[in-house]
């Protein structure tokens, strides 16, 4: 190959650190002797969105749109909120065009960005630019972690029409696309979060217009949820997207099908019979996937970072993510359904403690990195504290955070070791204040356990962030409004909360046992042709809008004590 495979993590996502899989596809390939160019599109659109010339572009597109829309005669229902939208949009477009600095400009500086008042001002003008943008590329909303319409989901054919044309980078992703090498063999297209899809998608109409001989290809743990659960006839659909879908973990996927490239296009389709891992069409049209293969890491070598910039990011510091494990331990809470599996979460692995600290270390050293975020589903506490002795005995000074699970074994003096050991922040999946819904989850643990336990990371200096959500089925209003009532109690010992809502995954066990868990139907709107999002019924009326107002009313009032920042401002930094 004259030219290498190109991987992309495209936008909109979290802009504050580089994510980790396309990085630890490239190192895995590398030592199978196949090289492949890594692009990070989601930071670059940050630093084309912010540039001066594209404020000025969208300004302008605000004055003359209004223009238009104010000497028609009449305007109908959509056209009048688009109208309001503009109108509302307007003083944000002047606000931008007049900042100094710029809102990456504060992100990226240690001292600005620790200055509560600039790190506000900050967060404030880059929801203004997502205003704006979605003012003018109206009726789509946007947002750091968001791309919506402002009525209906995702179907096929709105996700054609967006792509082929509506994003607003659709000239950025065909200047991307026309400066790759003609003879580039394949683009991959790494989808992690719903909030990429729409613009993965667009970038891959780019890739079909401006590089047709390139072999294209999404991955990722969102299109995999996707793909895995569609029917053949939804499967097929997405797959006029693109050649084929990375499924299921990568590494063998790419190990495979890299070879095979220079086969002609009626060979390549039989060829791809036997890549692991990878769904795609057969000689009849008919979706097929090739072989189950699920990755040993205790195999895998130090992801791979050297085609990022890792001063683009927008943060104070350089920070990287790494995954010492894949998969749950616990693998058994009846809500979850995360990651790269079929249902619940992936069968649990783990990289050797030592030889984690081994790669961290080579991190450190090659990236100038001191912090890093341990990106998995979650660390056994067994593994998180054998790797603090790992990293301990081989001297890396390096500060970490993770998610992990309340469990009785971490002790005060093991919560010590892990402080010693750099950790500085864990995220905690809390669930709910009730050990009736915790007991109906399976979480395996309850409320005075969790208290404790907390108190002891709290107290040997680890920053603690508690993740719950109400209204799980048949959840009452008294039980919601305990799980608030014990993140006030615990406020001193809780550095951040999250309060979501419940919403139902269709690969988690109340997707597979509805009636177990008090859940009358499941169904999908109109128009979702992805199955992102389930809907539900359950036993019983649901909550009147007063119930709803008194635990909303107890959120707003717990929240008052805490900075208000959405992610990623939150908790990616």
């Amino acid at each position: 190959m004259t030219a290498p495979p190109v991987l992309v993590h495209p936008p909109f996502a979290d802009p504050t650190q580089p994510y980790p899989s396309l990085p630890t596809l490239k190192s895995w390939l590398a030592a199978k002797g196949l090289d492949v160019r890594v692009v990070d599109l989601n930071v670059a659109a940050a630093h084309h969105l912010f540039a001066d010339v594209t404020l000025e572009a969208l300004a302008t597109q605000v004055g003359a749109r209004l223009l238009e829309l104010d000497w028609r005669q009449d305007l109908d229902f959509e056209h009048q909120r688009e109208l309001l939208a503009l109108v509302s949009a307007r003083a944000s477009a002047e606000q931008l065009l007049a900042m100094d600095p710029t809102p990456i400009a504060v992100f990226q500086d240690p001292d600005r960005f620790y200055d509560p008042l600039a790190y506000s001002w900050a967060r404030l003008r880059s929801d203004a630019l997502f205003e704006v943008l979605s003012a003018t590329h109206f009726p789509f909303r946007f947002g750091w972690n968001h791309v919506t319409h402002h009525t209906v989901p995702w179907s096929f054919d709105l996700l054609a029409h967006y792509a082929d044309g509506q994003s607003p980078l659709a000239a950025f992703y065909a200047d991307f696309v026309r400066g790759l090498p003609d003879e580039t063999p394949l683009v991959g297209i790494s989808v992690v979060f719903p909030s990429q899809i729409p613009d993965a998608l667009a970038l891959a109409r780019a890739v079909r217009q401006w590089r047709p001989g390139a072999f294209l290809i999404l991955g990722g743990p969102c299109i995999h949820q996707v793909a895995v659960h569609l029917d053949p006839a939804r499967q097929a659909r997405l797959l006029t997207f693109c050649d084929a879908i990375g499924v299921f973990e990568g590494e063998a996927t790419l190990e495979a099908l890299l070879p095979r490239l220079p086969l002609p296009p009626g060979e390549l389709a039989a060829a791809l019979r036997d890549v692991p891992n990878l769904l795609s069409l057969d000689g009849q049209g008919a979706p097929r996937f090739g072989p189950r293969w699920t990755l040993d890491p205790r195999i895998s070598p130090t992801p791979d970072f050297s085609d990022l910039d890792l001063d683009r990011y927008l943060a104070p510091s350089r920070t990287l993510l790494y995954a010492p494990t894949r998969g749950c331990y616990w693998g058994k809470c009846s809500f979850c359904y995360y990651g790269l599996a079929e249902t619940a979460t992936a069968s649990y692995r783990e990289v050797p403690p030592e030889k984690a600290a081994e790669q961290l270390a080579d991190l450190q050293r090659q990236y100038g990195v001191d912090h890093f975020y341990l990106s998995c589903d979650v660390l056994s506490p067994s593994y998180a504290v054998r790797l603090a002795g790992a990293l301990l005995d081989r001297g890396v000074r390096i500060t970490w955070s993770s998610d992990l699970k309340i469990e009785r074994f971490f002790t005060p003096e093991r919560c010590q070791r892990l402080f010693e050991a750099g950790l500085r922040a864990a995220a905690f999946g809390i669930e709910s204040g009730s050990d009736r819904i915790l007991g109906l989850i399976r979480k395996g643990t309850d409320r005075a356990t969790m208290t404790t336990v907390n108190r002891a990371f709290h107290d040997a200096g680890v920053a603690t962030e508690w993740m719950t959500f109400t209204d799980h089925p048949t959840e009452s209003v008294a039980e919601a409004l305990e799980t608030v009532a014990w993140i006030a109690e615990e406020a001193p010992q809780v550095d951040l909360f999250i309060v979501g809502q419940f919403g139902l995954e269709r690969g988690s066990d109340i997707a597979k046992s509805p009636e177990a868990y008090g859940v009358q139907s499941i169904h999908y709107a109109a128009g979702d042709d992805l199955r992102l999002y389930a809907l539900f019924t359950q036993v019983g009326p649901p909550r009147s809008p007063d119930e709803v107002a008194r635990v909303d009313s107890a959120v707003n009032a717990l929240s008052s004590r805490y900075a208000l920042h959405p992610y990623p401002w939150a908790g990616a930094n």
